[in-house]
């Protein structure tokens, strides 16, 4: 039962797709809320793995598998260091552990280190060459070193092993956005939603990628499921907003706007975004006030200074806006082209 639980972690996913991890109905009795992906939080998986691990009663392969799902539980909630330290021994015990190896190459990318994930993602292939999700996940190691040819070709061979894996048509999408393939992304994006329908960043980057090619009825849509599957995610109402002040849709635009800086009111980058909306529709002291606030925190903001400047120019502050605006072209020369290319001059 065990190799059945360590086999099932192994074809688990932890890089950016956040996948859900499937249910360990198969775990020892033993190993108690450890091993119970259904009902346990990380802390408490955390809080019996431990049990497990300082009874001195374990077998040594339920020892192999508590702290395989100890040092995943660690990843899970941002201590890094312990989920090394678990897989670390989980490997030392049992050399031929693929999940554990897996696991670990995730930490070492979340870390940044980049060769050591790919070493790691290269042993658990060789153990098991059917894991699409190492080969997926040693791409993102490779884009993380900025080879993105050969984090493509990880890509498509996890497709080609399992044409249902989902996040490595999400990866292979960021990959092709990356290379500026837009139908491409489009084609990955759409396919990453048929497989699974509630992928909000799937979502998310589809509607990007119609923005930036000016399908903005597709990507205002795209936005709109994102918020319908995660309300309190900021990420897609800036989009719809940015999206919908761009196309011209400045009262919906606004409302977008103001829904996004409660959900971050600190943000300079949300702050821009509702800056840029409020310009566009005329309300220049909301523009000003918006910009000033993100220039608080960034003072080197080539949008905000060009924006505040602007509407400052609009309202007759000429040597105020002529100040901004030749601040923001020493930061982005082309920031005037920028703006006008977005309806704003």
């Amino acid at each position: 039962m065990a190799e059945r639980t360590l086999r099932r972690l192994a074809g688990l996913t932890f890089a950016a797709a956040f996948i859900a991890a499937p249910a360990l109905a198969q775990s020892p009795a033993e190993l108690g809320w450890c091993a119970n992906d259904n009902g346990a939080t990380p802390a408490l998986q955390i809080k019996d793995c431990t049990r497990v691990i300082e009874s001195g009663k374990a077998s040594p392969t339920n020892l192999v598998v508590a702290l395989t799902i100890r040092g995943r539980a660690y990843d899970a909630v941002g201590n890094y260091a312990g989920a090394l330290q678990d897989l670390d021994k989980a490997i030392a015990a049992d050399a031929k552990n693929s999940a554990a190896l897996v696991l670990r190459g995730g930490v070492h990318g979340k870390r940044r280190e980049y060769d050591l994930a790919i070493a790691d993602y290269n042993e658990a292939i060789r153990l098991d060459p059917s894991l699409a999700t190492a080969v997926s996940d040693r791409g993102l190691a490779y884009a993380g070193k900025g080879d993105v040819d050969h984090a493509m070709v990880d890509y498509t061979e996890a497709i080609r092993i399992d044409p249902k894996l989902a996040v490595a048509f999400y990866n292979r999408g960021n990959a092709r956005v990356m290379k500026g393939d837009a139908a491409g992304a489009l084609a990955d994006f759409s396919e990453t939603i048929r497989l699974n329908p509630n992928y909000v960043n799937a979502y998310i980057r589809r509607a990007n990628v119609q923005s930036s090619i000016g399908g903005y009825a597709g990507a205002i849509a795209d936005y709109g499921a994102a918020i319908k599957l995660a309300p309190g995610d900021p990420t897609a109402w800036v989009g719809r907003c940015w999206t919908r002040a761009i196309a011209g849709e400045l009262p919906a635009a606004l409302s977008e706007c103001n829904e996004m800086v409660k959900l971050q009111p600190n943000n300079a980058y949300v702050l821009v975004i509702r800056g840029f909306a409020r310009l566009k529709s005329g309300q220049l002291d909301g523009a000003i006030a918006d910009y000033s606030a993100a220039l608080r925190q960034d003072a080197k903001n080539a949008a905000a200074l060009y924006g505040r400047g602007t509407a400052e120019l609009k309202k007759h502050i000429a040597a105020r806006g002529n100040a901004d605006v030749a601040a923001a072209k020493a930061v982005k020369p082309d920031i005037a082209e920028e703006f006008a290319r977005y309806g704003v001059k």
